[in-house]
């Protein structure tokens, strides 16, 4: 694709709308099946959909795995908003040059035009700005949260409200590994879903181990066979 400058709140707003549309960050294309194995369209990165989106010519490959142009919605902007917010944190970090990923992030961000050769920088942010905020919101619930286990292993829990603080696809596992907070006590499990962060009801589940935390250390409930609502 032709190299070209675009400004660089569009091409967030952008980044912001591939992330929604394809629903996590992905750095190389997927080719998606059908249940008994068809295959039926590619599934586009977050760099490409973006790319297309603004050059919709340049596009030399199969027209059937053309992805379909982004459209920016109100809460494209919204996101966009806070992501260049939180990336002013890091400033300081960026301008010393300790850190080569904040040094050309701040760079990108503080010029109102990026070059397309720079639009993988600007196509992760969105996943890097939820991951950060879920993983220090995990962190301060980890010091807040009661030590102990919500019940027995073995145990069956039902009923009850929780609040999801994270919910990551697993590199090892089909699933989404979940940390979240039951009755002020820390739980995790293997999600087959994707849960958003915020309120849950945890409408059935089973207790599968007591373990600690394996980044912060706190007592965690492990838990299997859930059944959750939102």
């Amino acid at each position: 694709m032709s190299k070209r400058e675009f400004p660089t709140q569009q091409v967030l707003e952008l980044a912001c709308a591939a992330q929604r549309v394809n629903g996590e960050y992905l750095k190389e294309s997927e080719g998606v099946y059908s249940s008994d194995g068809v295959y039926m369209y590619t599934k586009q990165t977050n760099k490409m959909q973006m790319l297309y989106t603004l050059l919709p010519n340049n596009w030399t490959a199969d027209p059937k795995d053309a992805p379909m142009p982004l459209k920016i919605l109100q809460e494209d902007i919204d996101q966009a908003v806070e992501i260049k917010k939180y990336f002013r944190k890091f400033m300081f970090a960026a301008i010393q040059g300790e850190n080569e990923f904040q040094t050309n992030v701040n760079a990108i961000l503080s010029n109102e035009n990026v070059q397309t050769n720079q639009f993988g920088y600007v196509a992760c942010l969105p996943s890097v700005y939820v991951r950060d905020v879920a993983q220090s919101k995990l962190k301060k619930a980890a010091r807040q949260v009661e030590e102990g286990y919500l019940a027995d292993i073995g145990s069956t829990i039902k009923d009850l409200d929780a609040e999801i603080l994270s919910s990551v696809k697993s590199k090892n596992f089909e699933g989404y590994n979940v940390d979240a907070i039951i009755n002020n006590k820390m739980a995790s499990w293997l999600n087959k879903t994707d849960l958003a962060l915020g309120p849950c009801v945890i409408v059935k589940a089973k207790v599968k181990d007591q373990t600690k935390h394996w980044k912060h250390g706190n007592d965690v409930t492990r838990l299997n066979f859930v059944k959750a609502a939102q």
